[in-house]
């Protein structure tokens, strides 16, 4: 409402003004010209009688019918305004409407964007970026670990190793010398036997 009252003032005070530099201007008043041209003209070509001024009727119907004439066209003009503004009113509801959608979209996007399904929940990259190194890290530490059991054992297997070698060996030695004592034992034996026989 503020801006048809806006858009009456100002055709209102245009069409004066523009009367007035008419006029102003020094063309001839006419019935043909503005209102204020018109009004002039009555004025001029009017008689006066005593303190009033005597019109032609014939003027006075014209300048009736020429104001009544601007006054629709006034109306026309300001309808046509109005229709127009509404329809300005109507593009900028549209295009707040749109910029609302394209809001929630870009939003949407943003969110999409800035997040990642990991086992099917919308995930922050952020926390995902800590969920991955978190995981790669504790993969390296089992890696590490397992290395370090993997020495061990090496470690322990080699001297499990050189301790059945060692045992090997001492049996090896065992048997040796069993079978030395045993290869003694049967010579005396048979000594014996041998002395035996022979003192018989």
């Amino acid at each position: 409402m503020k801006r048809n009252s806006y858009l009456l003032l100002f055709i209102f005070l245009f069409t004066t003004v523009y009367s007035q530099e008419q006029t102003d201007s020094g063309s001839p008043a006419t019935m043909n010209g503005s209102l204020d041209q018109q009004f002039e003209y009555v004025l001029q070509k009017s008689n006066n009688f005593q303190e009033y001024k005597v019109v032609k009727k014939e003027h006075l119907l014209l300048l009736k019918k020429n104001s009544i004439d601007s006054s629709n066209r006034f109306k026309k003009e300001l309808i046509a305004i109005k229709d127009q503004v509404a329809g300005h009113n109507q593009e900028v509801k549209i295009l707040k409407d749109t910029l609302a959608t394209t809001k929630v979209e870009l939003e949407k996007l943003q969110s999409a964007q800035n997040n990642i399904l990991f086992l099917g929940a919308p995930v922050s990259k952020t926390n995902y970026n800590l969920i991955m190194w978190g995981i790669v890290a504790v993969l390296l530490l089992l890696v590490f670990v397992i290395l370090f059991q993997m020495k061990s054992a090496k470690s322990v297997a080699k001297e499990a190793k050189e301790a059945i070698d060692k045992m090997e060996k001492e049996f090896d030695d065992y048997k040796q010398k069993a079978l030395e004592k045993e290869q003694k034992l049967g010579r005396q034996l048979q000594d014996e036997i041998n002395k035996h026989k022979a003192s018989k």
